[in-house]
């Protein structure tokens, strides 16, 4: 059975810290290469991660919030431009409703070159979508958050990977996450400050978890003040299952 490999390469927010990039990961499966999500610090961190940029044949955005998708840009630009890189495969780019038309407007600001690569880009819209890319099932689900925000879950040789991108709790978090082998869902504040409906707290990541049934859970996207509390105490009190605080660079298996 092909194994799966995640690799966070940012576990952070918008709030810049030296320890964690924005939103970012990898996952490398039956000889993909595949990012979710490209937030500021992406390509950065894939070098540091011994990762071949060029090599990436997938991303799929969650939504269109800057510290989510701010390294698409430098990366096509790296991709295009590099003198050691020559690139002739296709790029599949995934995203919420408007994604295209969002592309086009990047290409705008950011010059004709976009519209004009050495390789084939195609970027789909899809939410509420199950279909099948490169011989992995993929499901994407709406999210709760400000904009529209896909979760996607994919089937790897009989493992659930499930990733929420930015949500507050809702019933399709829960769907997204059900059953799943790891669930990498967002965890932005702490238990016990202003509620907030479109972000996860630890309690609340643990009511999805445990609803869900998932089996391991990566907390991840924490703003500065859920490394200064005990995330793991706040979330076990909803979720006894395994649990992994993410870091930077950590590596799982799946």
């Amino acid at each position: 059975m092909p194994v799966a490999e995640l690799t966070i390469l940012g576990s952070g927010t918008c709030a810049a810290t030296r320890a964690r990039s924005m939103a970012g990961y990898h996952l490398a499966y039956n000889g993909k290469s595949m990012l979710l999500d490209v937030g500021d610090g992406a390509l950065r961190r894939m070098l540091e991660a011994g990762i071949p940029y060029p090599d990436v044949d997938a991303i799929f955005i969650s939504h269109h919030h800057i510290d989510h998708i701010a390294d698409l840009v430098p990366y096509l630009w790296a991709v295009r431009y590099s003198p050691e890189v020559q690139r002739h495969r296709p790029l599949y780019i995934v995203g919420p409703p408007g994604t295209n038309e969002w592309y086009e407007r990047l290409a705008d600001a950011f010059g004709g070159w976009m519209l004009d690569l050495p390789f084939s880009l195609i970027i789909e819209d899809r939410e509420s979508e199950s279909w099948t890319w490169q011989g992995i099932e993929i499901e994407t689900l709406p999210m709760r958050h400000s904009v529209p925000v896909n979760g996607y879950r994919f089937a790897l040789g009989g493992r659930i990977l499930a990733y929420t991108g930015d949500t507050g709790y809702h019933a399709n978090v829960v769907r997204l996450a059900r059953e799943a082998d790891l669930l990498i869902i967002e965890c932005s504040f702490l238990d016990g400050g202003e509620p907030v409906e479109t972000h996860m707290t630890p309690s609340g990541v643990g009511r999805v978890a445990s609803e869900a049934r998932a089996k391991k859970v990566v907390l991840t996207h924490m703003y500065p003040e859920c490394d200064r509390g005990d995330l793991r105490g706040q979330m076990q009190k909803t979720f006894d299952g395994e649990l992994v605080v993410a870091e930077d660079l950590l590596k799982i298996m799946l």
